[in-house]
């Protein structure tokens, strides 16, 4: 082993810690919102504001009694912030694409960017939910009228009825700009989304 090989090492951890380790705080409205970085910052990510609003159902059509909801996309250039990318150009580094929130009364409301087209794939957002009952679920959010909506390979791989289920309706846009669109999930029954195995965006 070289002596630079050496320097780099890590310390190992103590044999006493003990784990995993969680936020302190698991809600953190920063990940509601990525549209905005901190609000003591004037910079801000590229992109169009949108809001992605809707419902959680059971298989009655009732609110889910509490869920987690997680979001993952590509930027508006359609570059996820992934190790493979990290030499991309189109990288925007205010941000990361990664959300996160929590709903006791199954409705929400997620602020981020239109995410760009990524390999060919339409404008999505895969969308990770976990609620009482299931481990969790994983299925990907579309977009109204959005280039690419007709040749997406997932959305090709769904039958005409299912389709629609992913595909979030445009609703207007909010007094400071932001394009509004809804969908519901819905978990269980004849109505159910389209759920998948972990998706690789």
């Amino acid at each position: 082993m070289s002596a630079n090989d050496k320097q780099n090492m890590l310390f190992p951890t103590n044999e006493d810690t003990v784990g995993p380790y969680f936020p302190i705080y698991f809600r953190d409205e920063r990940l509601e919102d990525l549209t905005s970085i901190h609000p003591g910052l004037i910079v801000a990510p590229e992109g169009k504001h949108i809001i992605l609003r809707g419902r959680v159902l059971d298989r009655h059509g009732d609110l889910a009694n509490g869920v987690v909801m997680e979001f993952w996309q590509a930027n508006a250039k359609g570059v996820y912030r992934t190790p493979a990318h990290a030499d991309n150009p189109d990288l925007d580094p205010w941000f990361n694409g990664y959300g996160r929130l929590r709903s006791k009364a199954g409705e929400y409301s997620f602020r981020t960017i239109f995410p760009g087209s990524s390999k060919g794939r339409a404008p999505n957002i895969t969308l990770t939910i976990f609620s009482d009952g299931i481990n969790r679920v994983v299925t990907q959010v579309f977009f109204e009228d959005a280039e690419g909506n007709d040749t997406d390979s997932l959305l090709s791989s769904l039958s005409e009825e299912d389709k629609p289920k992913l595909i979030a309706r445009h609703d207007g846009r909010t007094a400071d700009g932001a394009e509004v669109y809804l969908l519901d999930i819905i978990m269980a029954g004849d109505q159910e989304t389209p759920f998948f195995d972990d998706l690789v965006s």
